[in-house]
């Protein structure tokens, strides 16, 4: 057999094994989960002890909807929404949700310029704090629609750790680079999250999504000392780590829609993932990290290899390897989509070019270290050396 049908073949074996890997370590992680709260003696914090806070930034037409979700999803628990003064539409939206609720228990805050130096977004939390008055609180992006189950997996998960964090799940907005960047999440977050899970106590939060009680925030001093790093979901998780605490990934799906008008907007929010994941990366022991590397980049290179050696010398070793492996990907992707989430959320290809292209999207933001975030570009060093760039 030639060299190259023979490492096509051990691409595939490779890739396959790495793929069954970290559905069997998800698999494990599910189960230990449930076996601690099982175990857990702890009262369940109820919803009336909940305050949910959302940082508002307009810009997405889904927005009103998705505000007017959380109202729905948790009627008993508090509700906080913070709003640029500047942000005339992001206002409107949310008073156009409340008027569609108006027995809730909302809070709109309208928050100044951030200032300089300052996470866009930790400001904000910050702002909210002195206002959260219940035992636990919950940080959701403004374009996540939460559900009463997943409220309660996030009180459930402060039982067993000092803070929960959702496992992201999403709904494909209109247009097709919508449907490409939910088909990349919904792929990735399943075999990202809860493996790592699996081999310890969870590194990260996501941070469309996450709960602690009001106590452990003061605790770790609040969110004042964050203010100077980026990544508001980074920074709670080391703070969180370092001081000993624990962190809780639950395996109930969020609900999350983003629009993406097009080819550009993609790039955009691709590139500022890659950015603060390449910051999470660095803030791992050395060891993690390189684990973490051959888990998450191995794969999509030797997917991409197995790809590019099918198309220049079509073989049918090299087609077999290929078909295979695809095949493969496919039953596990959907098989886990299905079991998490209740629906199969799969279309294979988008699911390919969304993994193939993460490489090339990857190495561009170890290049380029600017990012849009919030309606303000920055220059990323690194999560506590960052500045604002004027377009």
């Amino acid at each position: 057999m030639p060299r190259g049908d023979r490492v096509a073949i051990a691409a595939a074996a490779g890739y396959s094994a790495l793929l069954l890997a970290k559905a069997a370590l998800a698999a494990v992680a599910v189960a230990r989960r449930r076996a601690r709260l099982r175990a857990a003696t702890g009262a369940v914090i109820p919803p009336s002890e909940l305050t949910i806070v959302q940082a508002i930034r307009s810009g997405d037409p889904q927005l009103e909807d998705a505000l007017a979700c959380t109202l729905v999803a948790a009627p008993r628990s508090a509700v906080i929404w913070l709003v640029d003064e500047e942000d005339a539409t992001g206002r409107r939206a949310a008073e156009a949700a409340r008027s569609r609720h108006p027995l809730a228990r909302l809070l709109i805050v309208e928050c100044p310029p951030c200032p300089p130096g300052v996470a866009p977004k930790t400001v904000k939390l910050h702002l909210a704090e002195p206002r959260i008055e219940t035992e636990a609180f919950a940080v959701v992006d403004d374009d996540t629609s939460v559900t009463p189950e997943g409220v309660n997996a996030l009180l459930d998960g402060l039982r067993i750790a000092d803070v929960s964090t959702g496992l992201p799940c999403y709904v494909p907005g209109p247009g097709p680079w919508s449907r490409l960047l939910a088909q990349f999440v919904n792929d990735q977050g399943l075999l990202a999250y809860l493996p790592t899970a699996a081999l310890g106590t969870p590194r990260a939060l996501n941070g469309m999504t996450w709960a602690m009680r009001r106590s452990t925030l003061e605790r770790l001093g609040g969110f004042g000392p964050l203010l100077p790093l980026l990544a508001d979901d980074l920074a709670v998780a080391t703070r969180v780590r370092t001081s000993g605490g624990t962190i809780d990934q639950t395996e109930v799906a969020q609900s999350i829609s983003t629009t993406v008008a097009d080819g550009r907007h993609y790039r955009e929010l691709m590139h500022r993932w890659m950015v603060f994941a390449g910051l999470a990366l660095r803030a791992e022991r050395p060891a993690w990290r390189a684990g973490l590397l051959a888990a998450y980049a191995v794969p999509a290179m030797l997917l991409g290899a197995l790809v590019i050696g099918a198309a220049r010398r079509p073989t049918p070793p090299r087609i077999a390897a290929l078909g295979g492996a695809l095949a493969l990907r496919s039953a596990v992707l959907a098989v886990a989509q299905r079991l998490l989430t209740g629906r199969m959320r799969h279309d294979p290809v988008l699911s390919l070019v969304a993994e193939l292209a993460v490489p090339a999207q990857f190495a561009g933001a170890l290049v380029d270290r600017r990012i849009v975030w919030r309606g303000r570009r920055y220059r990323v060093h690194a999560n506590d050396r960052f500045e604002e760039v004027v377009r």
